[in-house]
């Protein structure tokens, strides 16, 4: 209709052009999907705390617990991105002293928060946050494996 009445103008190319404008304004394409893509995880993270088997499922915080945990990952493809990893947690040995969990492979996370790691000593799946460059990651299963790490980002 507002075509019809831009007709009486000057011209034939004015009513083309405004019945072209007036389309494109009243959503001629599709709406843009929302990016659904899991956050970016990169970086090297310092231990806030820990609890797992090897802690006696108590929870354990520095400095009787220390570690790193580096993660890069490659760009997402569609809700999922994947990256390789690098661990290195000091526990306490219940000796005195301590023992090292040293772990490289991979990991994939996805945009609904679940987790996947694959290395060489921890296999583990689950689910993640990240909330103001704090990431927790809580491993649901093998049950050997059953933990929360807290980590900072450095």
């Amino acid at each position: 209709m507002a075509c019809k009445m831009l007709s009486g103008s000057t011209g034939r190319l004015w009513p083309l052009l405004a019945c072209a404008l007036l389309g494109a304004a009243c959503g001629g394409e599709d709406p843009v999907e929302p990016d659904n893509a899991p956050p970016d995880l990169t970086g090297t993270y310092s231990l806030v705390s820990i609890v797992a088997l090897v802690t006696g499922f108590e929870e354990m915080t520095p400095p009787d617990v220390t570690g790193t945990f580096t993660l890069q990952q490659s760009p997402p493809v569609g809700d999922q991105a994947s990256g390789t990893m690098t661990m290195d947690v000091t526990i306490p040995d219940g000796l005195g002293g301590t023992a090292p969990i040293v772990d490289t492979g991979t990991y994939t996370v996805r945009s609904d928060g679940t987790w996947e790691q694959k290395g060489n000593v921890v296999q583990a799946r689950g689910t993640y946050t990240l909330v103001g460059g704090r990431l927790t990651v809580e491993v649901t299963e093998p049950p050997i494996n059953v933990s929360t790490t807290v980590w900072q980002r450095q």
